[in-house]
């Protein structure tokens, strides 16, 4: 859905988050993609650790960000992990519209299936390299001042790569990772695959036709566009 086509939804939403960061930017995503406004956003610089402060904690156990507080409800939603809140808004704020909207269809069973089978591909596959990966190469150094481990990102480079493969494969009769229409599995890809395509690995897709393909489809959209232009990732430190 672009953003161009989209009204604004009003939310009572406080969204908790450095914007900065990988997991954040998912939601920042998906935020854009369903025309949702939230009005009281709070950053928190995770590079002063003001994750770990005892507002935040009391708030949050957990001490990572995004999380959000939706006063919609009695007693309001606490919520955190990204994924988790992306899925929430999708539901809560997104369009009725089967064909617009960011999830699967309710009720296709094999839509659901397929979507759920991209969702985790993406946590357990891709962000288990991806996201190590870019904090070896990217953050660590650049941000932690920490010698980056050659021989760690060999190895998670071998098994990016075997995973980039199947992801191709998937996409070879496909347009985006849960069928024919974007979903916010596919928003889950983005924001280190974003890190690998502009820095840590910028030949990754090149023999990978089918994963270009939609990497331009991802790229060419207001919400990308909108996000990266606005905010260079800067670190995966605290973010779940």
């Amino acid at each position: 859905m672009d953003l161009k086509t989209v009204s604004t939804k009003m939310s009572q939403i406080t969204l908790f988050t450095d914007s900065r960061l990988p997991c954040p930017q998912r939601l920042l995503l998906t935020i854009h993609e369903i025309g949702l406004q939230i009005n009281d956003i709070r950053e928190v610089d995770i590079s002063k650790f003001e994750h770990k402060q005892p507002d935040i904690l009391e708030l949050n156990p957990f001490g990572a960000v995004p999380f959000i507080r939706d006063e919609a409800h009695n007693p309001p939603l606490m919520l955190a992990e990204s994924r988790a809140i992306a899925r929430y808004l999708a539901h809560a704020y997104g369009s009725n519209d089967v064909s617009a909207s960011l999830l699967p269809d309710p009720n296709d069973v094999v839509a659901i299936a397929k979507f759920e089978e991209a969702a985790s591909i993406e946590l357990t596959s891709f962000d288990a390299a991806a996201n190590q990966l870019v904090f070896e190469e990217l953050f660590k150094p650049n941000w932690f001042h920490g010698e980056t481990d050659a021989e760690k990102c060999k190895i998670l480079r071998e098994r990016l790569e075997q995973v980039v493969d199947l992801l191709d494969k998937r996409l070879e009769s496909q347009k985006f990772m849960a069928g024919d229409k974007l979903t916010v599995a596919d928003l889950f890809f983005v924001p280190y695959m974003h890190h690998l395509d502009q820095s840590v690995y910028p030949t990754l897709m090149h023999s990978r036709p089918h994963l270009s393909a939609w990497w331009k489809r991802i790229t060419t959209r207001e919400s990308y566009k909108s996000i990266f232009a606005l905010h260079q990732l800067a670190a995966t430190m605290s973010c779940r």
